[in-house]
């Protein structure tokens, strides 16, 4: 004898019954609304600015993007444009007969050797990645034995970074790193604590050579954010605070649940909410958790109709009453299934979550892929070379961030009085066109070409 199957239920409003076959919805209750918390105040007795409400921001930031599948992608992206090829060293050299500033590499050792070093380039790559996700970096300099030069630039990882307090003067003196925050405390064994320069003393190449005993000491540097005293906040980080990044999340969790169960089932039924209140008299007084074990038992009971030898055949009641102001309420409806859900559902929601995830990176959609879903429009060659020189473009006020410990290392060396018009430009990758070739060509767009070559 079969013995009917048991009601699964799959959500907070939502039943599968009749082997499978039939979803039930009875009654989805209100949403709460929930409020967010207010800002907690830090306390006289922590030196410690937080970096979010709780000193675990970034962390929060890195979490939401490995459960993401473009996001984290999209930032690597980013990252990698924003490195380009190679940072060199150029100087300005003023033409009579054009009128206009032209660039020649320069041949010097020390500077040359300074930018090809492992050391500076891991701070570009790595200061590139921690700008793009969070807008801030916290570059690590080292003097030479002598204290006369600054021998190394690296970085220290923005996630695990928190600036001291400023003092009495609007000054932060102090930065801490360490692997452990929000949990880690300045006199942990694992904190490190660094000397922090402060960039907008005019002094402060002087104020640091006169500091012998000072080897090694923290330049900040990020991307202005209004109303922001310590740390910037990056524009995308907008995406992930929004409803979009939870619908972005929602759908293949709903998709999947989707395709596992209710693919299945061939009929919906709704009960509708005033059902309840015309078959139980005291609904209203009725504790949450009574109105539901009601709800669950009905539910069982619909199941028993319709599965197991003693359901063969049976018919389900659909019971129509009056409300207390006379007024008809419905009766229990049958939906097919085809007709509430179909195939592709959502594609569109998926793909718009997307475009605003793009927008939000500043990312342009012919350089990366139009995003999930149907639409095929990913730009022709001409798109894509237009919307890459835009890109690029528009690196320049965020390198100029980037590369200001650079600049601020050659001050302190003296390149600057051997070369009064130095500059650091970042090289391309410039894409070809079809008929120059089928593959890019890397250029220097700093060094002038040979007119006569």
């Amino acid at each position: 004898m079969n013995k009917p199957s048991e009601a699964e239920f799959i959500g907070d409003s939502l039943a599968l019954i009749g082997n499978g076959e039939v979803i039930v919805n009875y009654a989805t209750p209100e949403p709460e609304i929930e409020l967010d918390s207010p800002r907690p105040k830090e306390t006289g007795s922590n030196p410690i600015s937080f970096w979010g409400e709780a000193n675990d921001f970034p962390q929060q930031i890195i979490q939401k993007v490995e459960a993401d599948t473009e996001l984290g992608a999209l930032l690597d992206w980013k990252g990698r444009l924003l490195q380009g090829k190679e940072v060199i060293a150029v100087v300005l050299k003023f033409n009579e007969t054009t009128k206009k500033f032209e660039t020649e590499r320069i041949d010097d050792d020390e500077i040359n050797g300074f930018l090809a070093s492992i050391p500076f380039n891991r701070y570009w790559r790595e200061a590139c990645v921690d700008f793009t996700w969070f807008q801030n970096i916290f570059p690590d300099m080292v003097k030479s034995k002598g204290g006369d030069k600054i021998a190394t630039l690296s970085v220290h990882q923005a996630a695990w970074s928190r600036f001291k307090k400023m003092d009495n003067t609007g000054t932060i003196v102090n930065l801490y790193v360490s692997a452990n925050w929000p949990d880690a405390k300045p006199e942990d064994e694992y904190t490190k604590t660094y000397t922090v320069v402060d960039p907008y003393r005019s002094t402060v190449i002087d104020d640091l050579k006169k500091k012998k005993a000072l080897k090694r000491f923290v330049y900040p540097v990020n991307y202005p954010s209004p109303g922001k005293a310590y740390y910037s906040l990056a524009p995308w980080v907008s995406f992930v605070n929004s409803d979009w990044y939870n619908i972005k999340k929602l759908i293949p969790e709903w998709k999947l649940k989707f395709m596992k169960r209710i693919l299945s089932a061939s009929y919906v039924v709704t009960i509708p909410a005033g059902y309840w209140r015309l078959a139980n008299k005291d609904w209203d007084s009725l504790e949450k958790d009574e109105q539901e074990k009601i709800k669950k038992a009905k539910v069982a009971d619909m199941n028993k109709k319709l599965t197991g030898i003693e359901g063969v055949g049976a018919t389900l009641l659909s019971e129509v009453g009056t409300d207390p102001s006379g007024n008809p309420v419905n009766g229990f409806t049958f939906t097919p299934i085809a007709s509430g859900f179909t195939d592709g559902q959502h594609l569109e929601d998926s793909q718009e979550a997307s475009q605003h995830l793009m927008r939000a990176l500043n990312v342009d959609p012919t350089l990366v892929g139009n995003g999930p879903g149907r639409g095929k429009d990913s730009g022709s060659g001409s798109d894509k070379r237009i919307a890459m020189n835009i890109q690029t473009a528009l690196l320049q006020p965020y390198r100029n961030v980037i590369l200001e410990p650079l600049v601020f290392a050659a001050l302190y060396n003296g390149w600057f009085e051997r070369y009064p018009t130095l500059r650091f430009p970042v090289v391309e990758v410039e894409l070809q066109t079809l008929d120059q070739g089928a593959t890019s060509k890397i250029t220097d767009p700093v060094t002038p070409k040979n007119p006569e070559a």
